[in-house]
């Protein structure tokens, strides 16, 4: 690590740490805006009104790295620059979304695909090929490539989001995520691509220390949209700049947040009959949550936060496993393929025993 890159991080991390140091000390100023006081959301899991513009801690934390990287002629801020350009119709309407709570979902998403427009036309972060035989012969044309682009950072902007659950389940499992990136990038020289993910993964920690395990700030939309870009962005390039990365390798690293939402469409819409968009307590960190508190009781003055520990290492140690087959097989198209089939069903599989225990356990407390 050139001393350039070092400091950069240190300097991301420690300003992420500060500024979240600050907005939790002075929330008593600005809770009127910032403060999740909706205890009674039905995917609420807090218990006590808390801030959730954690995100500003780790823009801030990536501004202030780019003045440390200038200053020691580095090479990675300049295109830490674009990203963050390019990030920023999403960030903004996260977060103005968590001071106002009036940003429709419809808008949020509308500019996730403007973020994802923006990274391939100032980075050049654009999708050429998924190492499938079909769908790799339209991708050969400019705007299919281009709306898939669109597509795949937008729907993983939004997928960490969706996983923004519980205390440091999102910020954690993006770390571990940017960490396997990280290691095929340095596995394929893409030195640029891997302090991307270190400079990414240094605003997360910044973030997490206050995130976990005690929840006195959260990520909020804002900053779960910005770590959900940076990695579908970091995934992008790492892709683009380096042929023998096989794309489900990367798709196997990403898949946890990946399989959230694809999963929970396929239950709103098929299974429960309801709008895909319908906020529900049926995601897995819902159920293992559940699952914990229900069979493994804790004294109450430590039960909610002690639940969201555990919950939230369970669901990390999956996408680590995730982390570790796809670093191992990242050349191997057809062994990623095959354990991301496999993932994706017993995670399925999984979801549904979680679900069924839960139905069992809420007819027994009606019938007693």
């Amino acid at each position: 690590m050139t001393d350039a890159l070092f400091w950069a991080v240190v300097a991301v991390l420690g300003t992420s740490f500060l500024v979240c140091a600050v907005l939790v000390l002075t929330q008593r100023w600005h809770g009127r805006l910032s403060l999740d006081s909706d205890l009674e959301g039905v995917q609420k899991m807090h218990t006590i009104p808390v801030p959730r513009i954690g995100g500003l801690g780790i823009v801030v934390g990536l501004l202030i790295g780019i003045v440390v990287g200038y200053h020691l002629n580095g090479e990675t801020y300049p295109t830490v620059i674009l990203l963050l350009a390019a990030a920023t119709p999403v960030f903004v309407a996260g977060i103005v979304e968590d001071l106002t709570k009036r940003v429709s979902v419809r808008t949020r998403l509308i500019a996730s695909f403007v973020s994802g427009a923006l990274g391939v036309y100032l980075a050049d972060a654009q999708l050429t090929r998924l190492d499938t035989p079909l769908l790799d012969d339209l991708m050969v044309y400019g705007p299919i490539a281009f709306a898939f682009t669109c597509f795949a950072v937008g729907g993983m902007t939004h997928a960490v989001n969706i996983i923004d659950g519980l205390n440091g389940l999102a910020s954690g499992s993006v770390v571990i995520i940017l960490a396997g990136l990280a290691a095929m990038a340095w596995q394929t020289n893409d030195l640029l691509v891997m302090r991307l993910c270190l400079w990414g993964m240094a605003g997360m920690v910044g973030f997490m220390v206050f995130n976990f395990p005690f929840g006195r700030i959260f990520l909020g939309d804002g900053g779960a949209y910005l770590a959900g870009f940076w990695v579908a962005t970091c995934a992008v390039l790492l892709l683009s700049r380096n042929p023998e990365v096989s794309t489900w390798a990367v798709l196997l690293s990403l898949l946890y947040p990946v399989w959230e939402t694809v999963y929970s469409m396929y239950r709103r819409k098929v299974l429960n009959r309801a709008h895909t968009g319908m906020p529900d307590t049926g995601h897995l960190h819902h159920l293992v949550f559940r699952a914990i508190e229900t069979r493994h009781p804790t004294p109450p003055g430590v039960r909610r936060w002690l639940s969201h520990s555990i919950t939230s290492t369970l669901l990390w140690s999956l996408v680590a496993l995730c982390q570790t087959l796809a670093v191992v097989w990242m050349q191997d198209t057809m062994r990623a393929l095959i354990a991301t089939v496999c993932t994706f069903f017993l995670l399925a599989y999984i979801h549904g025993l979680l679900r069924s225990g839960h139905a069992l356990h809420d007819t027994r407390a009606l019938v007693t």
